[in-house]
């Protein structure tokens, strides 16, 4: 697991580091402390190169549902086994 971009494009990068006693995650639809009241917001791939994080405030998100639906309604839906990832790493 590389910390450097450059190592890593083309990959996911899985920080383990957060997972330990008194780390803090944010899930989906979380506000987060900005000036901004920027939301954790769930986007498609085809958004990924064209949207920026304060795309997603507490007044743009009701609207952008209501518009798109929830991108991850059927996540729990595609079940995916994450080992053969780790085989041989």
């Amino acid at each position: 697991m590389d910390w450097t971009v450059e190592r890593r494009t083309g990959r996911i990068f899985f920080d383990h580091n957060q997972n330990s006693r008194g780390k803090t995650l944010v899930g989906p639809y979380s506000l987060r402390p900005s000036p901004q009241v920027t939301v954790s917001t769930p986007i498609t791939w085809d958004e990924l190169a064209t949207v920026y994080p304060t795309d997603f405030t507490i007044a743009t998100v009701p609207a952008r549902l209501a518009k798109l639906g929830d991108p991850w309604r059927d996540m729990l839906k595609a079940k995916q086994d994450l080992r053969p990832l780790f085989e041989g790493a």
